[in-house]
């Protein structure tokens, strides 16, 4: 049985007095692979914040390895939904990803940092980037420099809220690939459960409070070419709890 990877305990928070989540119980185990779904403003980038300890909880608990979330961050490779670049900072591609294998006592970049930049950028299709100022790149682009980042840092858990924002299908395609041959644990937030679906282990629909459903087995129709959303699926999994 795999060890629990992340803890959270009758979790609630709230901004200023205003109820964001509320008593949330939740274990993720080492290895598995969690999709994160639900309406906007229900609170879960939020979430993500709190199990990176960016946030502390208004009550409750995370534990990550058994120690409280914001003590155990260097674990973390995290992609927020929203990075504010300077973009007229004359960065290079390669210097942002390099910024992921920062460490509190570290004073410079090793070799090995810099082949663990070129390995993940080869793997994610940018090594042609690397030479590039962040601020000349497309949305897209600047969007899978920031996933490098995150990677490149070896994580024993990765999270990422809306990872292919900005990217078109068939990058999405290919980093949703990515993900599942990693063999750590993970966390997405995505509203593109077309991809996501395959190979996750629990979709959490997340709304102020919390439902769980273990290991879905969805078969989306092959010739619907259209956008299956996170409600649809949200009532087809509704749908397996009524009739289980």
């Amino acid at each position: 049985m795999p060890s629990p990877a992340i803890e959270v305990r009758n979790l609630s928070f709230a901004y200023d007095k205003e109820l964001v989540l509320q008593n949330i119980d939740l274990t993720i185990y080492e290895g598995e692979y969690i999709a994160i779904i639900g309406p906007n403003g229900g609170g879960k980038s939020t979430f993500l914040k709190l199990l990176v300890g960016l946030l502390e909880p208004t009550e409750g608990q995370v534990l990550v390895y058994g120690r409280p979330a914001s003590r155990m961050r260097h674990i973390f490779g995290y992609l927020p939904q929203n990075i504010n670049f300077n973009l007229d900072i004359p960065l290079l591609a390669r210097e942002v990803i390099l910024q992921g294998r920062l460490q509190s006592f570290k004073f410079r970049y090793t070799q090995e940092d810099i082949q663990k930049v070129e390995e993940v950028a080869k793997r994610l299709g940018i090594e042609e980037l690397l030479e590039r100022k962040i601020g000349t790149l497309s949305g897209g682009q600047r969007q899978r420099v920031l996933l490098a980042r995150a990677l490149v840092s070896e994580p024993k858990i990765l999270i990422l809220d809306e990872p292919t924002a900005s990217v078109d299908i068939k990058a999405q395609k290919e980093i949703y690939r990515l993900l599942q041959e990693l063999g750590i644990t993970k966390i997405v937030v995505s509203h593109d459960i077309n991809i996501i679906l395959e190979g996750v282990h629990k979709v959490l629909y997340i709304n102020r409070t919390l439902i769980v459903h273990d290991n879905p087995t969805l078969h989306i129709h092959k010739e619907n070419e259209g956008h299956f959303c996170e409600m649809e699926l949200f009532e087809e999994l509704a749908k397996r709890c009524d009739h289980g």
